[in-house]
């Protein structure tokens, strides 16, 4: 029992159980994204000599949000106390923000357009195409709700698609990032207006002055942007392709029973084992425990008023997830309108890229298929916000808090991508993330006229701490985009 705790005291040394911080905010900071903030605001006259600079709300905020351990306003009180914490923000006392001082940050921008957030969203979208440079760019489409139905008097606050009150913002998404977001009210459906074309045609524009003129850029969506001038604004002003589910009609629906009926070899499968029907339309070859076989038919459509037949491809489920067969009363279905394969131009495009696959309807019906992967990324933001009820009472307010956190969470993914992929897996979500990274303890202490921060042994040499800190160091530069 010699090494029973017999008492306990306190002590005045920085001690912190949040040390992953450090290495997030050097990197942020080394790629120069204090300077791109900078160059965001430099027009906006608003914030004062007096006071914290503008890149101290930034840098505080990204702390708040990669931390997620108490995420009301009054925690910044606590943290303006806590001298550990302001050592890992490389702060004096005297340069933490009260909740008081950040409540009021955010008032600011009722006289702030939001569109500079979305510029420098939409910079660190460029940065990471011109790293990555990929040879084709698929955007991901839709809305997600906040649900702030608990929330009392929340401007913009107004009953969604869901059985909720709450906000309803726009996502533009690029695999694991989000490139450009819209916030808005809650009744904003998903094809509102004109939103949905306009931020489409302000980020293909982007992409083809800033990277390249020529890649491929596909659009995927479900069918609440089912819509036909959107339609003809890619065919005939962007020059780009989508992929989106449709809707139902009367005729479409006559068409296709009758299709089914002049082509049961097609739609129906019969066999015991369907991938011995060499004469049926199946998707992932061969049929194994963990797929689902879904059949298939393509057609010409125009419905009752479109000038202009476009693609249609029907689908039907004729398995589960573990290839069990299914009767047709349990058989789900649906239907993907595109133009890939109807534009010669595009057509080409694929081609060269080096995608001419994607002409094929099989690949068509994957890349609609693949949007339940893309939506992967709501639980991502809302396991990295903590909860969806927004701390402010006006819109603006809440919509500069939203663009923040998305911001946030975008170098949060970069982060992952350029520091610590041989640690945590790209694709972890934030939960483990803040679990293996962010806390664990350190200590920082003062010798030799050096700051030094001590990590724990056994957690040093297992995550490599020392690689970790190098990385951050010389990440890859944020180019400045005029």
């Amino acid at each position: 029992m010699k090494n029973k705790i017999t008492k306990i005291s306190a002590t005045k040394q920085k001690i912190s159980g949040r040390g992953g911080i450090v290495f997030f905010l050097r990197y942020v900071e080394n790629i120069g994204f204090y300077k791109l903030i900078t160059f965001g605001f430099i027009n906006v006259n608003i914030f004062s000599h007096k006071g914290l600079q503008l890149f101290q709300f930034i840098k505080q905020m990204l702390a708040f949000y990669i931390d997620g351990t108490d995420m009301t306003m009054t925690s910044f009180d606590k943290r303006k106390e806590d001298g550990a914490y302001t050592a890992l923000l490389e702060n004096n006392k005297e340069d933490m923000a009260s909740s008081h001082q950040i409540k009021r940050f955010f008032g600011k921008f009722v006289i702030v357009p939001n569109i500079i957030f979305r510029k420098i969203l939409r910079k660190l979208f460029i940065w990471r195409l011109l790293i990555e440079k990929p040879k084709i760019i698929e955007l991901f489409v839709d809305t997600m709700v906040l649900n702030n139905n608990d929330a009392i008097k929340r401007e913009g606050c107004e009953p969604t698609y869901k059985p909720v009150k709450g906000f309803q913002p726009l996502h533009i998404i690029w695999g694991r990032f989000f490139v450009d977001v819209l916030f808005r009210k809650g009744s904003a459906h998903s094809n509102h207006g004109t939103d949905y074309s306009d931020t489409v045609r302000e980020i293909v524009k982007l992409i083809r002055k800033e990277y390249r003129k020529d890649v491929p850029v596909i659009i995927k969506n479900d069918s609440g942007f089912f819509d036909q001038k959107a339609f003809e604004i890619f065919e005939e002003e962007l020059g780009i392709m989508y992929v989106t589910a449709g809707s139902y009609y009367g005729d479409t629906k006559s068409h296709i029973d009758g299709l089914k009926q002049a082509n049961l070899e097609i739609i129906n499968q019969k066999r015991e084992h369907p991938a011995d029907n060499k004469d049926s339309k199946l998707l992932f070859g061969e049929l194994k425990t963990g797929d689902t076989l879904w059949q298939y038919i393509e057609f010409g459509s125009c419905l009752q008023s479109w000038k202009k037949f476009r693609r249609c491809i029907y689908t039907q489920q004729a398995s589960d997830e573990n290839g069990q067969l299914l009767l047709d009363f349990h058989k789900s279905d649906n239907l993907i309108y595109t133009n890939i394969g109807n534009d010669g131009a595009l057509n080409q495009q694929l081609k060269t890229a080096g995608y001419g696959k994607y002409l094929q309807a099989e690949e068509i019906i994957k890349l609609s298929h693949s949007k339940g992967k893309d939506e992967l990324i709501h639980r991502s933001i809302k396991d990295f916000a903590g909860k969806e009820q927004l701390p402010f009472k006006k819109f603006y307010k809440n919509a500069a808090y939203y663009y923040i956190l998305i911001i946030t969470h975008f170098l949060f993914e970069t982060y992952k991508t350029d520091v610590i992929n041989e640690v945590v897996p790209i694709k972890s979500y934030p939960t483990t993330f803040r679990r293996k990274l962010i806390d664990f303890a350190v200590k920082i202490v003062s010798h030799g006229r050096q700051i030094i921060l001590q990590v724990n042994e056994n957690m040093y040499n297992a995550f490599n701490i020392k690689n970790i800190w190098a990385r951050c160091q010389k990440p890859p530069l944020i180019l400045q985009i005029e």
